[in-house]
């Protein structure tokens, strides 16, 4: 089962009842995470969190980075010479260390996803209000679901679980268990990323969700991504390439590079990531404009 065929099953439409119950759910996280102390404090009026600390310290609390599955590359001897004849993959994946992605890659995820990165506990308590004010307007938009890397990185692997059980009844359980819009799941993913923070440095956490990401057309992490859709190396992606292919995170079936009927929702969330990686003074003005002059992606499926 991939996670292509499955995401459109959970995707469901924001109601006005719907967007206010997120933002009260938002709202009773936030205050939840101000009282145990897990972020800087910041006041959140009339939450009540008592009934929800229980709740809280009895989810599990710790989740591990393990290894990931990747193509298998396989070799004959031909006239006394090793020849490439196979390439054999349930996932098209090849993982990188910290040093062989590109600063591109890492400004363009951190800067498009996670301003904060460097300063949170894995729980960004300001991204988390913001998501819940979106919400009661009608809809996350850009602000996004307060999910921060280090939650995207719990999630992703919870994912990247529920694909490797044996059946597929098995499978199509845990992975909507684990993508499922819900106060309990978003519960847990927090005390998983609060634990992935204490455990793991942000070096790792970053270099892991750049591995494990998926990017669409069957295509894992920033390797096989940037193989896939620029015919080049992770390590040598341009501004416009690395905020292009960290555009399709959030909508992997509708941004992906594969097709042109998206490159147009593509490049409006490259632009967005290009202002942001702006902001942050990871490109100078000459490339953030030459980024943003390149109207559709130049792809090479």
């Amino acid at each position: 089962m991939s996670a292509q065929k499955t995401s459109a099953s959970r995707t469901k439409p924001v109601s006005a009842v719907g967007a206010f119950i997120g933002f009260v759910g938002f709202s009773v996280l936030a205050g939840l995470l101000v009282t145990i102390g897990v972020t800087p404090a910041i006041a959140v009026a009339g939450v009540t969190t008592t009934s929800t600390i229980g709740v809280f310290e009895s989810l599990p609390e710790y989740i591990e980075i393990g290894d990931l599955p990747q193509r298998n590359e396989l070799y004959a001897y031909q006239g006394g010479k090793s020849v490439h004849f196979a390439t054999v993959y349930d996932q098209n994946r090849q993982e990188l260390k910290f040093d062989q992605i590109s600063d591109n890659l890492k400004n363009a995820a951190i800067d498009g996803e996670d301003k904060r990165f460097f300063e949170h506990g894995g729980v960004d308590m300001t991204s988390l209000v913001r998501a819940g004010v979106g919400s009661l307007a009608g809809g996350l938009g850009e602000s996004g679901g307060g999910s921060t890397l280090t939650m995207q990185l719990v999630r992703n692997i919870k994912m990247q679980q529920a694909l490797e059980l044996p059946t597929e009844k098995a499978r199509l359980k845990a992975y909507n268990a684990a993508t499922e819009t819900s106060i309990p799941r978003k519960l847990e993913e927090m005390k998983l990323a609060i634990g992935l923070a204490k455990k793991y440095s942000k070096k790792d956490i970053l270099t892991a969700y750049l591995n494990i990401a998926y990017f669409g057309d069957q295509t894992y992490g920033v390797q096989a991504a940037a193989q896939h859709y620029f015919n080049k190396s992770a390590t040598e992606l341009t501004p416009a390439e690395a905020a292009s292919i960290l555009a399709i995170v959030q909508s992997p079936n509708t941004r992906n590079l594969s097709t042109p009927k998206n490159y147009d929702a593509n490049v409006a969330r490259r632009n967005v990531i290009l202002r942001s990686m702006y902001a942050q003074k990871h490109i100078t003005e000459d490339e953030y404009r030459k980024a943003r002059l390149s109207k559709r992606p130049t792809t090479c499926t």
